[in-house]
């Protein structure tokens, strides 16, 4: 009977071990696979921020090194009726020594989805104009010379019609997007991204790394999600996140030819 118990006893001791290994696995695998495929249901619109507010652009060669091409990137944000449906009504400005880009855009209040876009770059020297609603596409260049080329013309049309196969995120307002996403640790979002007139629509993957703190100003510590994606050609994306506001407050890009911030103006550039 001694033996048996210590058998018994023996025996239960390892069926709570291996239960609770099989535990640590499960939590473990569950953390490592808290992927989102961002649809509708997954975004947040009520998280927006109203209002006006503006960037820092810049470039560095090194982290230690002066900035260079610095642009002021102004971003508003309205919330208005468009064609009878709650809708958000976005501006932004680039200047460095003029305005380098501007672009207008009409969001669906519901779920961010684009209604229209309208984009010009000084470097390009023509906007287009998307319509999503009448699923049309119109450019404007008169200023330039032999017009705009019929590939830019044939692959951004191309691009808009394959868009609506899938529910996409619009690329050139990612610094609203991330407003809107159910942060946790450890989680990855994949969204499907489209840029407008700047390549097809694609899934791209976004990652919660951890946490981190910023200052501001005022010498106010800001607790912030690190939201992270790299790209082929060894280029990383960084974005910390506020976790009481969800604005982004700092963006950072490193490649092997240097570094790009955007600075929330009122946050500290060092920590």
């Amino acid at each position: 009977m001694k033996i048996c118990g210590i058998k018994l006893k023996y025996i239960m001791k390892s069926f709570f071990i291996a239960s609770f290994l099989s535990l640590l696995s499960s939590a473990a695998f569950a953390k490592t696979t808290d992927t989102i495929q961002v649809t509708q249901k997954d975004i947040d619109t009520k998280a927006l921020q109203i209002g006006s507010y503006s960037y820092i652009l810049y470039n560095k060669q090194t982290k230690e090194s002066p900035a260079q091409r610095i642009v002021l990137v102004k971003i508003n944000v309205k919330a208005e009726d468009y064609h009878n449906r709650p809708a958000f009504i976005i501006t932004q400005e680039w200047d460095l020594d003029t305005v380098v880009h501007a672009a207008y855009s009409i969001f669906d209040a519901k779920d961010f989805s684009t209604i229209i876009h309208n984009t010009w770059w000084k470097r390009l020297g023509y906007a287009i104009n998307f319509d999503f609603e009448a699923k049309t596409v119109n450019f404007e260049g008169k200023g330039i010379k032999g017009g705009i080329p019929d590939s830019v013309k044939t692959n951004a049309i191309r691009d808009f019609n394959q868009s609506f196969d899938s529910y996409n995120l619009n690329w050139h307002a990612d610094l609203l997007v991330y407003q809107l996403l159910p942060y946790k640790d450890g989680r990855t979002f994949v969204i499907n991204y489209f840029d407008p007139g700047f390549g097809k629509a694609e899934k791209v993957a976004y990652s919660v790394t951890g946490s981190d703190i910023l200052i501001n100003n005022d010498g106010q510590k800001i607790d912030c999600w690190v939201l992270s994606h790299s790209d082929p050609g060894n280029i990383v994306e960084r974005y910390w996140i506020s976790k009481k506001t969800k604005e982004v407050l700092k963006e950072e890009d490193s490649s092997p030819r240097g570094y790009r911030y955007k600075i929330k103006i009122g946050l500290a550039d060092d920590k």
